[in-house]
């Protein structure tokens, strides 16, 4: 059974990777993190409705390497699945500063049905400073979990598959 940390341990995470980092490294990030669940901005619930709604539309964060030299960027990729729609945002995504925040932006928009794109849009690259990012608190390698705050202020969590 794989232990996920509750919110107490997710700010006891938070408030050290805040001052020493969270010591999450390039390789780590890489794969498909299917989400688990988010918690508000200022609230210890995990919001049931959202997560529940985001569990069942299979959502996704995908890092893959873009250079295998390169130990900061990646090419990104969040999904959603609808029955047979799809819908991924494609884009690229680099590790900043030592707690680190994983700052990103999207540049493609693609919609497929069965795999089969029927959409696809270029979309602007969102100026520096209102780049969407995670702040990466914590990372579990045994139960393959990864937590972070978003630009918003909501928490997360993403399950490796």
């Amino acid at each position: 059974m794989k232990h996920f940390p509750d919110i107490n341990e997710i700010k006891l995470l938070e408030n050290y990777s805040q001052k020493n980092g969270s010591g999450i490294v390039y390789e780590e990030l890489l794969g498909i993190w299917k989400f688990k669940y988010v918690w508000g901005k200022e609230s210890d619930e995990i919001k049931n409705i959202p997560s529940s709604i985001l569990q069942v539309l299979s959502a996704r964060l995908e890092l893959r390497s873009k250079n295998k030299d390169d130990q900061i960027n990646y090419e990104i990729k969040n999904s959603i699945n609808f029955g047979l729609l799809n819908i991924t945002f494609i884009g690229s995504a680099e590790l900043k500063g030592i707690r680190p925040l994983l700052a990103f932006y999207f540049d493609e928009l693609k919609i497929s049905i069965s795999g089969f794109s029927i959409f696809s849009r270029e979309l602007k690259k969102t100026e520096d400073k209102k780049m969407p990012f995670f702040s990466l608190i914590g990372i579990s390698t045994k139960d393959n979990w990864l937590c972070a705050r978003g630009r918003g202020g909501g928490l997360a969590i993403w399950v490796k598959s």
